[in-house]
């Protein structure tokens, strides 16, 4: 019993102090709730007031967080933001934001991004072609020879434009000339009939016209038929003087080098029986020849002249070129002129001509001049 009352004993004293702890603890406790529950009414109140408070508290160390969170990510995109306006060429983000494109401009943009990008695409299949990187693969071009070509080929272009620009002038003022020139050639058609045949009756005149047989004027045609008389009356003279040798004849033969034609002159040599030029006479020839002409001239001028004779004719020199024989001849022949009362004057040197000339007048030259006298046969 002792040892059971001993052990009671002790369970006892352990329940008190058990019991006290517990007691101590609940008041503690208690007071820790009445401290907790505050001003609530009870500690349920209190505990769903201080849940909320705790979920608000929870909320809001969220949202702290986040905006932390934000925070540190606001500030690296802003130095992101900074740094790539910076590379952009901006001075500060405020400037990059000023900026900013609307949305119809990044529309268009976004448009012209797409149209490069087509156009790049071209392009690149133009350089990749196979001829062009060859040719990318050829040594540099030399720019400056390049360059000048290009100037030269410019002011050529320049030059080219310029002649085109007149040339064309040329074509519109060539036009309306042809157009002009066309009806002034159908106002001339009818002038350029009577031109040809006014023409043709001129060169007719002037021995040019084609299908002539030789170059002879109108007015050498007329002369031809008094050349023809005169050539007529000649002869007559002529033949004394030359003892019947020599014929003048007209001649209408074609003139060499082009010369007019019409009045040509031969002479017919009985001894050859064939004609021959003039200019083959011999200088005494020539004389009695030419002396003949001039009277045979005379003769038909007297004639057109209605009979009106040429009473005077004078002959200068000449004579000397004349054989003893043919100035007989030649004298008698001016001999039977003043025995048809006319008056002939001989110019001359030739003693002989002293002797058949009874009247002379004889020309004595000195130191002071000429003096002249008058010599008969029988004064001589």
């Amino acid at each position: 019993m002792t040892q059971q009352d001993s052990t009671a004993t002790a369970g006892l004293s352990d329940r008190n102090a058990h019991y006290d702890n517990v007691s101590k603890r609940h008041a503690e406790l208690t007071a820790k709730l009445d401290a907790a529950r505050g001003t609530a009414p009870t500690l349920a109140a209190r505990i769903d007031d201080l849940t909320r408070t705790a979920d608000r508290l929870e909320q809001a160390a969220e949202a702290s967080r986040i905006a932390t969170t934000a925070s540190q990510t606001l500030q690296t995109r802003t130095s992101e933001a900074t740094d790539a306006a910076t590379t952009q060429g901006f001075g500060t983000l405020i400037e990059a934001e000023q900026g900013l494109l609307s949305e119809q401009a990044l529309t268009d943009l976004e448009e012209e991004i797409n149209k490069w990008r087509e156009s790049r695409a071209s392009h690149q299949a133009v350089l990749d072609d196979p001829v062009l990187r060859e040719a990318a693969a050829q040594p540099a071009a030399d720019i400056e020879a390049a360059a000048a070509r290009r100037a030269t080929a410019d002011e050529q272009h320049a030059q080219a434009v310029t002649a085109s620009s007149t040339a064309q002038t040329r074509t519109t003022d060539l036009t309306d000339l042809t157009t002009a020139l066309a009806e002034v050639v159908e106002r001339l058609k009818v002038l350029e009939q009577a031109h040809s045949t006014a023409r043709h009756l001129a060169d007719l005149a002037t021995g040019t016209a084609s299908g002539t047989r030789v170059r002879m004027q109108l007015e050498a045609y007329v002369l031809a038929a008094r050349l023809e008389q005169v050539v007529t009356a000649a002869n007559t003279r002529l033949y004394l003087m030359s003892e019947g040798r020599y014929a003048l004849r007209h001649s209408d033969h074609q003139a060499a080098h082009g010369a007019r034609s019409g009045l040509g002159l031969e002479i017919t040599d009985s001894w050859t029986g064939h004609p021959r030029k003039t200019d083959t006479l011999s200088g005494g020839e020539s004389f009695f020849a030419s002396l003949a002409l001039a009277l045979g001239l005379a003769d038909v001028v007297t004639h057109e002249a209605g009979g009106n004779p040429l009473d005077t004719l004078f002959i200068d020199e000449g004579f000397g070129t004349l054989d003893d024989d043919t100035l007989h001849n030649v004298l008698d022949v001016l001999d039977s002129l003043r025995a048809h009362d006319r008056t002939v004057g001989v110019i001359s040197h030739i003693p002989e001509l002293r002797r058949r000339i009874t009247q002379r007048l004889h020309v004595r030259k000195g130191p002071t001049g000429s003096t002249l006298a008058h010599l008969t046969e029988a004064a001589e």
